[in-house]
């Protein structure tokens, strides 16, 4: 369950200074590229800029899915800490 909170928070406070574009490894070992998102509560959806290689051009996954986010654009460090980070 943390995990599915975890992810939530990290896409609901998505700095708007920060581009939503980025790639999701999924735990079907899946990299799903995307260059905007749209949140629920169960899922995220993503929308990619060009179909992928079965036509798609958006993918919902459930939370619980996500392994990694991977972020395609130059993000300074105070833009993290809008999204929940810290240092220690």
């Amino acid at each position: 369950m943390e995990k599915i909170v975890a992810w939530k928070m990290l896409f609901q406070r998505w700095p708007a200074s920060v581009p939503k574009a980025g790639i999701v490894a999924t735990s079907l070992n899946e990299n799903i590229t995307f260059t905007n998102f749209l949140v629920s509560e169960h899922s995220v959806l993503l929308e990619r800029d060009r179909p992928d290689a079965m036509g798609a051009r958006s993918a919902i996954l459930p939370w619980q899915e996500i392994v990694t986010v991977k972020l395609t654009s130059p993000v300074e460090p105070a833009q993290f800490k809008e999204m929940g980070f810290r240092s220690v």
